[in-house]
């Protein structure tokens, strides 16, 4: 049975809240936002902006309030825990920034008052919904480059990080947490499979930085279907192209090559293709909110589950032990 539009409100003003806001809206113009911070000026201009129903001068005021069916939590994670579990009480749909959490002992509360309270809960992760990982998978699983072997994901920038973020009890790791989460989440959709065993490397050289834990970050993967997967993050190796990089697949008849943040595939192998990915939503955030919004309405799961989240923060974390021991570490569950 179809549901009405639901109401959304924003928990913390970021400037990412502005992003979502004009997709939503844009997708569904007859959608009722809200906006919560604990700058009630703020959020009277949010709702302003975007002619929304409510603004809340505090995070609690709003998840108590019936006025909206869906929190989609914006602050830092170091907060959404706890205000996804104050939001499950409430019988509020949840929706959360990433990453979901600093660790799993935070996420897996998150997933007990979602499962105690009946209520929903995705990570909006945009990079699962992104159409070059689709076109890559689908080159995969057609058999175009044979069995695959190895994938190589390279994302390097020099990236200035200010504020919380500088913060190491408010981040809770790295770089590798608070953005690479996004190319775990690629890494894992691209292999098929679950990560069974991680090592990871960071460059013995002693430099100045302003990031908790770590900046850069390379990962060698292991998968339960065979596959080998490397991952080099950094937010600070200068990249004259702005972000823009090449990464591949390599497979036993074949390779894959792409702009690693997704502008364009390359095939060659059984077929030659290139495939050019509209730069408007080269992201994946226009997808992914059309499939949040119209799930919600039919009735169906949202996606990725808590359980894929789960997988990936635990490879996370398999790999932030792997830097203590200098070895292979298992991903639980993996």
């Amino acid at each position: 049975m179809k549901r009405e539009l639901p109401g959304i409100c924003f928990i913390g003003c970021g400037k990412i809240v502005e992003k979502h806001s004009k997709i939503l809206k844009t997708l569904f113009p007859e959608i009722k936002l809200s906006f919560a911070s604990r700058d009630s000026s703020k959020a009277a201009e949010y709702k302003m902006k975007f002619k929304g129903l409510r603004s809340f001068g505090s995070y609690e005021e709003a998840l108590i309030s019936d006025s909206f069916n869906i929190a989609f939590i914006t602050t830092p994670h170091a907060f959404h825990s706890g205000l996804a579990v104050l939001a499950a009480d409430n019988k509020k749909d949840i929706i959360i920034e990433k990453p979901a959490a600093r660790n799993i002992d935070e996420l897996q509360k998150i997933i007990k008052a979602v499962q105690k309270n009946n209520v929903r809960c995705a990570v909006a992760e945009n990079y699962y919904y992104k159409p070059a990982v689709k076109i890559i998978s689908n080159h995969i699983n057609n058999g175009m480059i044979g069995s695959p072997l190895f994938i190589e994901l390279n994302k390097t920038n020099s990236d200035p990080v200010s504020g919380w973020r500088t913060d190491a009890e408010m981040m809770g790791g790295g770089a590798l947490l608070e953005g690479g989460v996004h190319w775990i989440n690629a890494l894992v959709s691209i292999a098929g499979a679950d990560p069974v065993e991680v090592i990871a490397l960071t460059p013995d050289v002693k430099y100045e930085t302003n990031i908790p834990f770590e900046d850069s970050i390379l990962l060698c993967v292991k998968f339960a279907n065979g596959v080998v997967g490397k991952l080099l993050h950094s937010w600070k190796i200068p990249n004259p192209l702005k972000g823009i990089g090449i990464s591949k697949v390599y497979g036993t008849d074949g390779i894959i090559t792409f702009e690693s943040n997704g502008l364009y595939v390359s095939l060659r192998g059984k077929k030659n293709k290139i495939s050019f990915i509209n730069p408007l939503n080269f992201l994946g955030f226009k997808a992914m909110h059309k499939e949040f919004i119209e799930a919600y309405m039919h009735g169906i799961e949202w996606r990725p589950s808590l359980s894929r989240i789960e997988t990936e923060l635990k490879l996370i974390e398999a790999a932030y032990k792997s830097l203590k021991t200098n070895k292979f570490e298992v991903v639980d569950g993996g």
